[in-house]
Order: C-alpha cells, then sequence, then structure tokens
C-alpha cells in the first residue's frame, strides 16, 4: 500500500479547501467529508443548519462503508446550488480513495530473482541475479547433504530420542520456520495478482516467462528451506542447535536480498545500480477485481497445507522415538571375565550363592517392546540360536534343567545410568526393598552417569559388582546390517537388516550376526595332540546337517575310540562347548542313553537352552577348560587347555588346574585341525621334546 497518511490529510485538506473556495463557509451546506488513515471517514461541520444533512452523509458511510451511497444521497438531497456541487467532488474524491484502497496496489519485490525477468538475458545484471540464485540453491543442496538426506537410511541421522526441552523446542520452531520462510509466499502471490495480460499490458518489453520462472524459482527454494527445517528439526537433539541452524538457513535465504540490497547502494557496479532502480520496482499492481477482500482462502490453505506437511513429519519421527524404532532392535553384548565368587541367587529357599562369571551372559540382547525410563529394554536371547528361552519344561525332565530367566539392559534413572541386571540376582542378603534403587534398579553392571537414549552411545567404563565395585569394559554392538560390508563380506545383508551368512564357500562356513566366525572344513574334526584323539562338529539330532552352537560357536563331541584312554575304556565321552569366553569340556558317562528314549526330549531342551551360569549343575561334570580366548577363536585350536582335579576354595573358581598340552607347556595349544601332521611323532611324546611338523 503506496498511500501514506501525509497524502490523506492533503487529500482532506485540497476537499476542504475547494468547498471553501466554492462559498461554503455561507452555505446552508457546510459539510466537507474526507479521509482520515486511522478514522476513517470525518466531517467538519460549521454552525449551520446543515448539521443534520452531516450526520446524515456520515451516517450513511458507516451504514453503506460505500463513496457510491454518499454520492447517492448527496445528489438526492438538494436539486439546485452549490451545495450540490460540492457535495458532488467530495463524493468523486472519497470514491477515488476508496478504490485506491480496495485494488491494494503491490510492487515487485526488490531481489536479484526480480532481475532474472526485468534484465536482458546477456546483461551483468541477469547473470549475477543467476550466480546468486545458484549459489542460494547451491548452499540449501549441501545442507540437505548435511542433514542427512542423501544417507542409505534416514534413521542414521535420527537420534534415538530427545529431551522433553529439546521436543518443544522442535514443535516451535514449525511455527517459526512459516513465519520466517518467504520465498513461498511471496512467488505464489506475485503469481496469482499478476495474470498475463495484467503484466503483458503494464511492461510490453518484458517475458511472462521468465516471470513465472522467477516465481516458480522461488517457491522451490522456499519448499528447499522447508525440507532443511524439518530434516534439521528431526536430527536436532540440542535446543540451541537448533536455533543456529535456523539462524543458517534464513542466512541462506537472503542472500537475493543482500546482493540486491548491496547493488542499490552503488557497491557493485553502475549497471548493477541502474537495474535496481528501474521504474519496475515503482510501478504498482492493482487488485485485478476492485471490491475483492484482501484476504485470500489460497494463500491460508497454503500455510496450512506447509504447516501440516512440518508437523505430520514430526508427529511421524516423536512416535518413532518414543518406540525406540531408531535404537537398535539387536544388541550383542561382551562382558570382561569378570568373576564374583558368591553371587547371591534367588531361590524358592531364599538364597544361594554361586560363582558368577560375567562372560556367562555374553550373546544377543533383542528389545521386547517395553519401555522403561524412556529407553527400551534389552532382554537376553537363547545361546543356541538368539530366540527367547523355552518357557515350558519337557514333560520328563530327566536332566533337572530349569526355566531360564534372562537378564537385561536397560537405563535407570534414579542412577543417571545404563545397567545390567537380572531379576534373581542380588548384591546382597540385606532387605533393601523399600529403597527404590533395589526395587526398580537391582544393578550387577552400570554405566558411567548419561543421559543418552541410545545404549550404544554410551561413553567411558562401566562398573562391576563383585562383592565390591570395580572398574570394567563392556564392548556392546549392533546386530543390524546396511550394506554386505557388515556382514563381514562373508554374507548377504538382508532387506530387515540381518546377515544370511554363506555356507560351504570353498570349504569354508560362515555364521554369527555378522557372519564373523569362520569354520573351515578342515577344522570340522580336531585332533589333540597328546593321544591324537579325535573330535568333531556335533550336528543337531533333530535338523540334520545343522551344527549345534552356543555363544556363536561350533560344540565338538568326542569321537569315541579316536584314543582317549580315559574315555575309551569306560564308554564315556565329552563335549566341547563354548560358554562365552572358555571352551569347557564337558563330562558325559551315559553318551549313548542321551540320544534315545525318555532321554531325548530332555536333551533335546537342555542343547536348545544351555546357559553357562544357570546350568550349573551341569558344569561341574567339566574335566578340562582352556584359557581364555580372543575375539577370533572361532574353534579350539591353538588354545591352552588345562584338566581340572582338585576343587574347593583354595583352588579357585574352576579348580586346580593342570596343562594337558605335551611337556605341560603353556602358550602351544593342544588341538589341531584333522588334516594337519601331529607336531611330534606320537611314539615319542611322552619322552622326548617336541620336534617341528613332519
Amino acid at each position: 500500500m503506496q498511500m501514506t497518511i501525509e497524502g490523506d490529510q492533503m487529500d482532506a485538506r485540497a476537499v476542504e479547501e475547494e468547498y471553501v473556495e466554492a462559498g461554503g463557509a455561507e452555505s446552508q451546506c457546510s459539510l466537507a467529508v474526507f479521509p482520515d488513515k486511522k478514522l476513517g471517514l470525518v466531517h467538519r461541520s460549521h454552525a449551520s443548519a446543515a448539521a443534520a444533512s452531516s450526520a446524515a452523509v456520515t451516517e450513511t458511510w458507516r451504514n453503506n462503508q460505500s463513496s457510491a451511497a454518499i454520492a447517492t444521497m448527496m445528489d438526492g438531497h438538494n436539486n439546485s446550488g452549490d451545495s450540490n456541487n460540492v457535495a458532488a467532488r467530495v463524493a468523486r474524491r472519497r470514491q477515488s480513495y476508496i478504490d485506491n484502497v480496495d485494488l491494494d496496489p503491490i510492487i515487485l519485490q526488490e531481489s536479484t530473482h526480480t532481475l532474472l525477468f526485468t534484465e536482458p538475458i546477456k546483461s551483468i545484471p541477469f547473470i549475477f541475479s543467476v550466480l546468486i540464485a545458484t549459489l542460494s540453491i547451491l548452499c540449501l543442496l549441501l545442507a540437505l547433504m548435511n542433514n542427512g538426506v542423501t544417507s542409505k537410511a534416514i534413521k542414521d541421522v535420527i537420534p534415538a530420542n530427545v529431551t522433553i526441552a529439546c521436543k518443544v523446542a522442535q514443535y516451535i520452531s514449525i511455527i517459526i520456520a512459516l513465519m520466517m520462510e518467504e520465498e513461498i509466499p511471496t512467488g505464489m502471490y506475485q503469481l496469482k495478482r499478476i495474470p498475463r495480460q495484467y503484466f503483458i499490458s503494464t511492461f510490453p518489453e518484458l517475458s511472462y516467462k521468465q516471470f513465472v520462472f522467477s516465481n516458480v524459482l522461488r517457491i522451490g527454494m522456499g519448499y528447499l528451506f522447508l525440507i532443511n527445517v524439518l530434516l534439521i528439526l528431526w536430527k536436532a537433539s540440542d535446543v540451541m542447535q537448533i536455533f543456529f541452524d535456523f539462524i543458517a538457513l534464513q542466512f541462506i535465504q537472503h542472500l537475493d536480498n543482500v546482493a540486491f540490497s548491496l547493488a542499490k547502494m552503488s557497491m557493485l557496479s553502475a549497471s548493477m545500480k541502474a537495474a535496481t532502480t528501474r521504474r519496475y520496482f515503482r510501478t504498482e499492481f492493482k487488485r485485478s477485481n476492485p471490491g475483492q477482500s484482501g484476504k485470500s482462502f489460497f494463500f491460508v490453505v497454503i500455510y496450512l497445507l506447509n504447516l501440516s506437511g512440518l508437523l505430520g513429519g514430526m508427529i511421524y519421527v516423536s512416535m518413532k522415538q518414543a518406540n525406540g524404532d531408531y535404537q537398535c532392535k539387536s544388541i550383542t553384548a561382551k562382558f570382561r571375565e569378570d568373576i564374583w565368587r558368591n553371587a547371591l541367587v534367588v531361590s524358592s529357599g531364599g538364597y544361594e550363592e554361586r560363582t558368577l562369571m560375567y562372560s556367562y551372559f555374553n550373546g544377543e540382547y533383542v528389545q521386547d517392546g517395553n519401555m522403561h525410563d524412556g529407553r527400551p529394554i534389552y532382554i537376553e536371547r537363547r545361546k543356541f540360536d538368539g530366540t527367547e528361552f523355552d518357557t515350558t519344561l519337557p514333560s520328563k525332565n530327566l536332566l533337572n534343567t530349569t526355566v531360564k530367566i534372562p537378564a537385561k539392559f536397560q537405563y535407570c534413572s534414579s542412577i543417571r545410568a545404563w545397567v545390567f541386571m537380572h531379576d534373581n540376582i542380588r548384591k546382597s542378603r540385606r532387605d533393601c526393598s523399600s529403597r527404590p534403587e533395589c526395587s526398580d534398579c537391582p544393578w550387577l553392571l552400570r554405566s558411567e552417569e548419561t543421559e543418552v537414549y541410545d545404549i550404544e552411545e554410551v561413553k567411558g567404563p562401566w562398573q562391576v559388582w563383585q562383592g565390591v565395585i570395580e572398574a570394567t569394559d563392556v564392548r556392546i554392538s549392533c546386530n543390524e546390517c546396511d550394506e554386505n560390508a557388515d556382514c563381514n563380506l562373508n554374507g548377504v545383508c538382508q532387506k530387515d537388516g540381518t546377515c544370511e551368512c554363506f555356507d560351504d564357500v570353498e570349504g569354508v562356513t560362515f555364521f554369527g550376526p555378522h557372519c564373523e566366525v569362520i569354520l573351515e572344513d578342515k577344522c570340522r574334526t580336531i585332533v589333540g595332540e597328546r593321544y591324537n584323539e579325535s573330535y568333531s562338529v556335533l550336528y543337531l539330532p533333530w535338523a540334520p546337517g545343522q551344527l549345534y552352537e552356543t555363544y556363536n560357536r561350533p560344540a565338538f563331541t568326542y569321537d569315541s575310540g579316536s584314543g582317549e584312554p580315559g574315555l575309551d575304556s569306560a564308554d564315556m565321552s565329552a563335549t566341547l562347548i563354548f560358554s562365552g569366553g572358555r571352551w569347557f569340556a564337558l563330562f558325559d558317562d551315559q553318551p549313548a542313553a542321551r540320544w534315545t528314549g525318555d532321554y531325548l526330549e530332555s536333551t533335546i531342551y537342555f542343547l536348545k537352552n544351555f546357559h553357562a551360569f544357570w546350568d550349573k549343575d551341569k558344569t561341574t561334570n567339566i574335566i578340562a577348560i582352556s584359557d581364555p580366548v580372543t575375539a577370533t577363536g572361532y574353534t579350539p585350536v591353538g588354545v591352552d587347555f588345562f584338566s581340572i582335579r582338585e576343587r574347593g576354595e583354595q583352588f579357585g573358581p574352576f579348580g586346580a588346574q593342570y596343562p594337558v598340552q605335551l611337556y605341560n607347556q603353556t602358550g602351544r595349544g593342544y588341538f589341531r585341525c584333522s588334516d594337519e601332521a601331529p607336531l611330534v611323532d606320537p611314539s615319542i611324546a611322552n619322552n622326548s621334546a617336541p620336534v617341528g611338523r613332519k
């Protein structure tokens, strides 16, 4: 709107002066009606008999809000005289003013985008405007890339969850963004207010197509801005981060206005100065349909659609964050070999003391769909196949197995830490159920104080309970994959984020969450160096051809009659089974009976639900144990073994350990793969020093 208050007052004074010149001072119709910006139509009345007419005119304006009604009333008031002429002139001037207001004139936006259609294509101002537009679009696209739009999975850039303060800031920022964004409304408004014929009749020398292109460019940049806003809000985890990013985006969007202002101030060149001061920026475009309301339902709809899009996208992400969808669904936890000699296990008879080796709880943990203090709970899975532990015992429980209650990871706001805990393991016999720490969070391991929502983001050492608090490390990795490299190139990453491992490729089979466990065909049978006794991989009796695994390692069973004197003479057997950190050799005095008759169901249940800690009564049959193995200890090959003899407090958690390697040496390993020649001649194995491999 280009009219000013001063201009309105000048029109009013002109009407009054014209009235006075016409002799209105002595006239019986002493009325001047004139506009005022703040008060609308006002009048001045002299002390005359025309006061009633003045009131009638004013009332007519108030009722009709139209100068045409005033003119009609004034024309019919008197049929002759100067008063009628004055009233007619007042009506005409008022009509002109009302028409100007109603037409709502606009001028072209002072921006380098406008120069895209006001300047010749080969001119410096046009080229400069193209460069500014290109720079702005490039910056917005780079921002999109930085905000994660090119990520293979957008969830990679979205935090697991955010604080309440950040969540509130995210939704407030949507309103702020719509208020800040001006390219979309400007482009749409100019296209709607300046139709083709109107533009051509006003500027016949300019191209309407370029005018349309300029405004479409504005609208496109506006939506690039809004997409960036949505991505910024999605990935934000800090309130100030949101506001700083908004400032940066706003600067990018205003590059065209800044460049135009610099050119207009003669800061660039004479041609740019001339381009920014042409008549195009002073020409008014009035409303094509006089009498229309200044408001437009069209623009309200556009704002509502933009608002709905931003709100919908933000609500969608917020709901998925609340459900833990942006956190890894399945993790693998690896504990250090920390030992608690007198762990208190809740049993039907009260408390039972057991030796707890935390590596027994290594393995897979999966979200169960429940949340605690705004974070997901991860529940321990079976060591055999990563599925849930069976909750029903076999009908004839001949091996006296128990239903396994899984351990779990969860966040406890009472101590501001992620914790590892088990509902049936306590740190002390003293009852503290009334204290929140015991009733809500009886931790066995806890992280440093943190407020992170993703357990993978936990930094620093953990604390472990071993009767006292000690420092330890916990390695937590996500079991999901995004590409084949996450499967160590030993398998294919599936659409559901799991690895499908290769089976028997060039004599090698792979398994594990990331296909990281390697089993070569030559090592499906391993041989001990003392007696050349052999152990072969154990296949599932209920699934022929499928390997039996524990803690993602294959199990090996003794080949009866292969040379171990103690086992062959008594028709006994042994199984090499991984316990999360070490290999155990479990003694079995009834190997044949385990796979037949009434024992079969119990044996299958035991193998499927084996747990090195909860099957403690079975581990008393351990006849040998290995050294702790490294992450690449896929088989017992190359690992030292020790026979277990004396047991008791004096001899440590496993009992007295005696090396089984030749010459009682350590560091040489006991088993080799079956196709490898023995290290020494068996005939002199117990009487001479070791010799090189033959």
